[in-house]
């Protein structure tokens, strides 16, 4: 299944996506990457990088000295990519501070940059960048060629391209005009010379639109026979003439979207990035006066109606709930449509689509969630309170500039804010008259042979809705059920709770940092040693990219993953950028582990948290009364009486903790904070995700491994239909392979070609996978070197 879909069009498109979610790192372990290398050792992107040029500014290249096409040799782009020598002495290479500039290396390969000696002096100042930076490749390491980017399943377009010369001479020719074409348009077929050859044959809205986007260089890239062709073309279809009536009467008359000109239209709406000029020329081009004409295709009115909308969400923001909900409502029913508009895909109308979130926190926050006793709150929430939760991260994730962060900020202060304090207090209120479950009353985190359990540390029960959801889609099969984080909601308290050997743990006397005991050695379980009551009770304790052995007799796994809790302490209210990213690496992990033979996959956590962009109310509680104080929780002296709501000790109900009132926090300026009782912070997923369970696996076995130099021939016993031969340096790992896969014949036998010399005497694993990816056998064996 193709990596691209939904706003990812094109071939342009789905490169510039790939290229930045190569810079994708974590922002509270990791600096950010210095630059992404973009190794192209025969040239085949050369066409393709100039188009991206007008659309990346920080795509840079390396090559003889050219200020205008940002090209420049090896010792320059060092200086460049740097920020402050950057904005002294190439002012005019300018791009966001937050961007990481990507270095295009036409005729360089990774493995000339990884063989230092080799390389080339000229080369020499980017070899450090490999590792301070990071290298667009393949998941296997090789650089991305075309043909491997349109065919690649895994982080490529997943389309069929025939492999013969004439093909894939024909495939680079037609480059430029690949770039621009619909993915759609390409797919349900297997793609051969004839049909790049057809792309290169006049597609007029095509070639309309790459000339309105950029004149001058479109005109020097025809040739004369082209030219005149195009221009015949114009006139007949367009009624336009591109010498004498220019690129502005152009733009116009696409604005106005009349006649012909309406299909143009619509191919430029199909793939907006494509034409990278073509939004400044509507600016220019834009008629005078009067609007008799639709606002949706001329920018500049976009432009006008977000600020508009900005003035309007800031006013929310001095509103009571209910007014404010209302005109939430009336702004949606002014704006929503623009989210329809082309200039929502290029990321020009923020605010339009923060607004769609922005009214479902109005609808969701207009009933306070209700209840007699915590049980009935938590059902109402989990029906679906929780998505005004779920709106606040969607909303806040819309928006970059602070401008727009301050609208959608005031906004929510005004209609989530009072909803959240006032679904907490009752809350409260209900938790004194009956507590949580204790650890004797909680459902024991049981398993059997093949699960794994995945922790992570902060998943709220929005998210992991949202997690089971994007499982779902990802062909995994996910359920989600909900019970109670133990109080308080700390993760030295919570997360013992939610393993499978909760029963062997103890709480005494709270401490001021909230850890139980473990029962047979009396000492604080910290992280080490709740591994170890993990290995003791027989469960394989994994690392992070580990995925242990689930064949093995009465297997059973923890493993950890995910950073919520961590970004949200050091992001704060900016957290909402990052979970999308986090999500994604949980969706990863769990493929991964599913992948490598666990039947199933149990995802929990420990607490949930509230996020309040702009801060929460300060709780007064003197120092001299408490051990210890956190956020939304603090550690009584035994002596002490305090005048805030206190609760028992999940691990020792006797044992008593103040928690603050409402949404207030004991500390001030947080934004991110847990430890308290609130719905948000009490009620947590627990999810159970296994794959698709279709089919059996084969069962099957390598009999011969030999080597040939770096050829390798394998077979298998018994021969099966639909099965594939790989290389992998780890089994389990798609993306650790070393080769191209090849399809075993009738006979059970495949040959590998291992082309990077420096890996003979690697010791590696055959693997045999079957159609879904799933690996069914394995060989361990050396590159060169016989079984």
């Amino acid at each position: 299944m193709s990596s691209y879909s939904g706003s990812t069009r094109t071939l342009l498109e789905a490169v510039r996506a790939s290229l930045s979610r190569a810079v994708q790192y974590n922002v509270n372990v990791m600096v950010a990457p210095a630059a992404v290398l973009w190794a192209d050792p025969d040239g085949q992107w050369t066409a393709l990088v100039e188009m991206l040029r007008g659309v990346m500014a920080e795509l840079i290249t390396l090559g003889e000295y050219d200020a205008e096409s940002r090209t420049g040799p090896a010792i320059w782009l060092r200086c460049v990519i740097e920020p402050d020598v950057r904005t002294d002495k190439f002012p005019d290479m300018d791009w966001p501070a937050e961007t990481v500039p990507v270095i295009y290396m036409p005729g360089v390969s990774r493995q000339i940059l990884r063989a230092v000696e080799e390389c080339p002096d000229s080369h020499k100042p980017l070899v450090e960048l490999q590792y301070r930076g990071t290298v667009w490749t393949q998941k296997n390491g090789k650089d991305w060629t075309v043909r491997a980017f349109l065919v690649s399943d895994d982080g490529g377009l997943g389309l069929e391209v025939a492999e013969d010369k004439q093909t894939l001479q024909a495939m680079l020719g037609a480059l430029s005009q690949l770039a621009v074409t619909p993915i759609e348009r390409l797919r349900g077929k297997v793609l051969e010379a004839e049909d790049f050859d057809k792309l290169m044959i006049g597609d007029a809205p095509r070639d309309l639109l790459l000339w309105l986007s950029d004149p001058d260089g479109t005109r020097a890239r025809w040739d004369s026979q082209t030219w005149s062709a195009f221009c015949n073309r114009c006139n007949q279809d367009y009624d336009f003439d591109p010498v004498a009536d220019g690129e502005l009467i152009g733009g116009e008359k696409l604005g106005l979207r009349q006649h012909a000109w309406f299909g143009a239209w619509e191919r430029f709406a199909e793939s907006p990035m494509s034409y990278a000029g073509i939004p400044d020329l509507l600016r220019r081009a834009k008629p005078k006066g009067e609007l008799t004409f639709d606002k949706e295709p001329w920018p500049d009115v976009n432009d006008s109606m977000e600020d508009s909308l900005r003035t309007a969400l800031l006013a929310v923001g001095s509103m009571k709930p209910a007014e404010a909900r209302e005109r939430l409502i009336e702004l949606d029913k002014e704006h929503g449509s623009r989210r329809g508009w082309v200039w929502a895909q290029l990321g020009q109308c923020p605010l339009a689509v923060a607004l769609k979130h922005l009214t479902v926190l109005a609808d969701r926050a207009s009933t306070v969630v209700g209840g007699d006793t915590t049980d009935t709150m938590a059902k109402v929430y989990t029906a679906g309170a929780y998505l005004a939760d779920d709106a606040v991260l969607q909303a806040l994730a819309c928006v970059k500039a602070a401008a727009d962060v301050a609208a959608v900020q005031a906004v929510i202060r005004s209609v989530y804010m009072p909803w959240l304090d006032d679904t907490a207090l009752n809350f409260q209120k209900c938790l004194e008259a009956q507590s949580l479950s204790s650890v004797s009353e909680q459902d024991a985190m049981s398993t059997v042979a093949g699960d794994c359990i995945l922790f992570v540390d902060g998943l709220r029960f929005d998210l992991g809705q949202r997690l089971a959801d994007l499982a779902g889609e990802r062909k995994m099969q996910a359920s989600v059920r909900w019970r109670w984080a133990a109080l308080p909601t700390v993760t030295a308290t919570a997360k013992p709770a939610v393993t499978p050997v909760a029963d062997q743990v103890v709480g005494k006397a709270l401490d001021s940092d909230f850890c139980p005991e473990s029962r047979d050695s009396g000492k604080k379980l910290i992280a080490d040693r709740l591994r170890q009551l993990l290995k003791n009770c027989g469960y394989e304790v994994l690392g992070s990219d580990d995925t242990g052995d689930p064949q093995a007799k009465d297997a059973r796994a923890w493993t950890e993953c995910g950073e919520f809790d961590k970004l949200g302490h050091s992001l704060q209210g900016k957290l909402a950028a990052q979970v999308d990213l986090q999500l994604a690496q949980l969706l990863d992990r769990l493929r991964s582990l599913l992948d490598a033979g666990w039947k199933r996959v149990r995802v929990v956590t420990d607490h949930g948290w509230f996020l309040v962009p702009g801060g929460t109310p300060k709780a007064e509680l003197p120092k001299y009364l408490v051990e210890s104080r956190w956020a939304r929780c603090a550690s009584i002296k035994d002596s002490s009486h305090v005048d805030v709501p206190v609760a028992g000790w999940f691990w020792n109900p006797l044992e008593r903790f103040a928690h603050a009132p409402g949404i207030q926090c004991f500390t001030g300026g947080n934004e991110y904070a847990h430890g308290g009782v609130s719905l948000q912070e009490c009620v947590i997923p627990v999810l159970m995700v296994s794959g698709t369970g279709i089919q059996s696996p084969a069962t099957v076995s390598v009999t011969d491994v030999h080597w040939a130099g770096l050829r390798c021939r394998v077979k298998i016993e018994p021969a099966v239909e639909g099965l594939s031969a790989d290389i992998r340096t780890k089994p389990n790992v798609a993306g650790s392979s070393i080769t191209d896969p090849k399809a075993l014949d009738s006979d059970g036998k495949a040959a590998l070609l291992v082309a990077d010399e420096s890996l003979e005497g690697t010791t590696i694993s055959v693997v045999i996978v079957d159609g879904a990816g799933k690996v069914l056998c394995k060989e361990a064996t050396t590159v060169g070197g016989d079984r």
